[in-house]
């Protein structure tokens, strides 16, 4: 299942690639079959709307931050790397932010809900010896 495109800029040729590595998947660019960026992911949907993204952000950089014969194309690898690592550990907040607020909300909902079951008088104590998680063994 492994994707990859391919980009020209000038006549030098990047390579994305996506492939699962073990329990998840790895998205980055290579040049020279050095790597340059690598993005690693859990979960699959993310990891394609991120795939999605990265590739139309490498098109965006190129279009915005040309490269000249004068430039050091090591160096504009590297400074093309460095965007790519903003870029990602921004999106990846976005995306933590949606989580943290869904995950405090329907804790928030338990929370109410274990509430009414401790106030509610034929709710009675627990009637283990140990009423909370403790290690084992």
């Amino acid at each position: 299942m492994t994707k990859s495109k391919n980009y020209k800029l000038g006549k030098n040729l990047f390579k994305t690639y996506f492939k699962p590595v073990g329990k998840g998947y790895e998205i980055g660019f290579t040049y020279k079959g050095r790597n340059f960026f690598t993005s690693n992911f859990v979960n699959k949907p993310e990891a394609v709307k991120w795939w999605a993204y990265f590739n139309k952000e490498i098109t965006n950089f190129s279009k915005k931050h040309w490269v000249s014969n004068k430039m050091p194309f090591m160096w504009y690898c590297n400074f093309m790397n460095n965007h790519m690592y903003k870029t990602y550990y921004s999106w990846l907040d976005k995306v933590f932010n949606k989580h943290e607020v869904a995950y405090h909300s329907a804790f928030k909902k338990d929370y109410k809900q274990f509430m009414k079951f401790k106030q509610n008088p034929s709710h009675e104590k627990p009637t283990q010896k140990s009423p909370y998680f403790r290690k084992v063994g």
